[in-house]
């Protein structure tokens, strides 16, 4: 299957996937009204659910999408080249393989007897259907394999749809919590409002008894006249049994034929750094020769090319490489990597190549949970730099334990201000701070966060210079500068070093708005956008236009003598 045809299938079965969830999300919720009662859980199946599915377009998006995205899973498992997964991946094989195998009855049952005898399905019948002739025991281990079924194909839905979101929706994290509500509470009402039912049910059987009506549960099965669509069932059920763990054994077989040809017969070499070379065949990816040969490389999102963790630079290369499909090219305009770098787990040469993983999995990266900070986003921030004035004549005049002394309290005082105004210390620069104020309370927050920390460290700094007066004849002088746009956050580095930090224009602005200070001979500069986000008074500070190097428009800044004056 050529990339394009991949890309093709593989939307086909994202969207599949998306419409099944849909309709087991609407379905549990039906469920879950079992809790109130067995009519009004009735009620809303024949009024509310059926209008979604009952109807041709929703016949043609639940019946379409069960017959795409089952083959096409299916397929995606036979294909892989290597069984080394993470618990996340080994999950989504699992579960809903042993989940639809038990569900299939109910689906072609189900399919039967409304679709093909136009019978009507309600909780009342398949309560009765549950508790006709069973023993108890039989019936609390139905009940239990129902909850296990429900979690099964719940749980692989929403490893699905949770990282489809979180790659694909801006406000995804803003919206988090209510998500997982969700995620957390669909399934619990669902299976509670079920097993409500059936209790409901029997109990209503068990009182119908009493009063001597035995044929209580007979009735009502034999009203619904299913006595063709069961003998068809019957027909049916037996090649369910038997081919669908037929099935599963061929995809294993095929699996494991597929991880064994990619190890012992490749025909294509990957050089990794090191000179370690790999063998492949035709069609494995970066990512799957990695795994093949156990080296470690990144994958947040299990290869599915949304994270950019697998991402490697080519080296050299015997032939063209196949240009980026449809994922890989949006996460490379996503993350603005250059041209040379690929995404491992898109990539499938089809000749020699040598690559260098760009993302160490050793270090603390690989146990990061922030897979949006793995690959990059962008990112409403205000940035505030602080730099000592005249250091090294400072550095000369003093020991370097003094030096070294006078350097943590300054960043001691910093830090704590910084931290206790929602910012993070970015990196110390040699004398120099830079600081990040990027919390989800909105760019005019972090604006008022940022100013009013600089207002903080200039009050703060006066009274450390006040007590080290006695030891030191200078003042500790300094210059803070504040900007504030969108940058691009992520974590980066190299080798075993690798943090969290911004970068982008509006970063080189507030740097440049620091060295502006030396000028001015002010303790802050901020520019004007920072000044109206974070809502100051600055009537009686002096106004400039300046021009900062690398930006075509001039940028008006507020200049403050002393920052400790500022109020919000």
């Amino acid at each position: 299957m050529s990339e394009d045809l991949n890309s093709v299938a593989r939307k086909l079965r994202i969207f599949s996937g998306a419409v099944l969830f849909f309709y087991v999300l609407t379905h549990l919720l039906n469920h879950s009204v079992n809790i109130v009662s067995i009519p009004a859980a009735d009620y809303i199946k024949n009024n509310y659910f059926h209008l979604l599915w009952k109807n041709p377009v929703g016949t043609v998006l639940l019946y379409g999408s069960f017959l795409i995205h089952i083959p096409l899973g299916f397929y995606d498992v036979g294909k892989r080249k290597s069984f080394k997964m993470s618990g996340r991946e080994w999950i989504q094989i699992i579960f809903p393989i042993l989940g639809f195998f038990f569900v299939s009855f109910h689906i072609v049952g189900a399919f039967i007897f409304t679709r093909i005898f136009d019978g009507k399905l309600t909780y009342e019948l398949i309560f009765s259907e549950m508790l006709f002739n069973t023993p108890s025991g039989e019936l609390i281990v139905n009940s239990i394999l129902f909850g296990l079924i429900t979690i099964f194909i719940w749980v692989h839905g929403v490893i699905g749809i949770n990282t489809l979101l979180r790659y694909n929706m801006k406000s995804y994290k803003k919206y988090v919590t209510y998500f997982y509500i969700i995620y957390i509470g669909t399934p619990v009402l669902g299976i509670s409002g079920f097993w409500a039912g059936l209790k409901e049910h029997s109990l209503m059987s068990y009182a119908k008894s009493l009063q001597g009506e035995d044929n209580f549960l007979a009735s009502i099965i034999g009203k619904a006249d299913s006595s063709e669509a069961d003998s068809l069932f019957k027909i049916v059920e037996p090649f369910i049994e038997s081919y669908y763990p037929l099935a599963v054994l061929g995809l294993i077989i095929l699996a494991v034929i597929n991880v064994v040809r990619a190890k012992y017969f490749g025909n294509i070499k990957i050089q990794y750094p090191g000179d370690r070379i790999v063998s492949i065949p035709k069609g494995t990816s970066i990512l799957e020769a990695s795994q093949i040969a156990k080296i470690p490389h990144q994958a947040v999102c299990g290869g599915k090319g949304r994270c950019t963790t697998c991402r490697i630079k080519v080296i050299s290369s015997k032939g063209l490489l196949p240009s980026p499909n449809s994922y890989e090219a949006r996460a490379i305009d996503r993350v603005g990597i250059e041209g040379d770098v690929r995404l491992a787990c898109q990539l499938r040469p089809k000749g020699d190549v040598s690559v260098m993983p760009l993302v160490n999995p050793e270090n603390s990266l690989a146990r990061a949970t922030d897979l949006s900070s793995l690959s990059g986003k962008e990112k409403e921030t205000a940035i505030l730099f602080v730099d000592l004035r005249d250091f090294t004549k400072l550095s000369e005049k003093n020991l370097a334990y003094d030096v070294v002394y006078i350097l943590n309290k300054y960043y001691s005082v910093c830090g704590k201000i910084i931290e206790s105004n929602s910012g993070r210390l970015d990196k110390f620069i040699g004398d120099g701070i830079m600081a990040i104020f990027d919390s989800e309370n909105g760019m005019g927050e972090n604006c008022k966060n940022a100013v009013n920390a600089a207002s903080k460290i200039s009050e703060n700094m006066k009274s450390l210079n006040g007590e080290m007066k006695i030891e030191f004849s200078e003042d500790i002088r300094f210059g803070m500068g504040i900007h504030a746009g969108e940058t691009i956050v992520g974590l980066m580095g190299y080798g075993k070093t690798f943090t969290e930090t911004v970068v982008g224009d509006n970063v080189n602005i507030a740097s440049r708005l620091e060295e502006l200070t030396k000028s001015y001979t002010s303790e802050l500069v901020i520019s004007k956008y920072v000044a109206e986000q974070a809502n100051l008074n600055l009537d009686g500070f002096d106004s400039d236009l300046v021009n900062i190097r690398g930006r075509k428009e001039n940028l008006e800044i507020f200049s403050i003598k002393n920052a400790s004056e500022i109020r919000q």
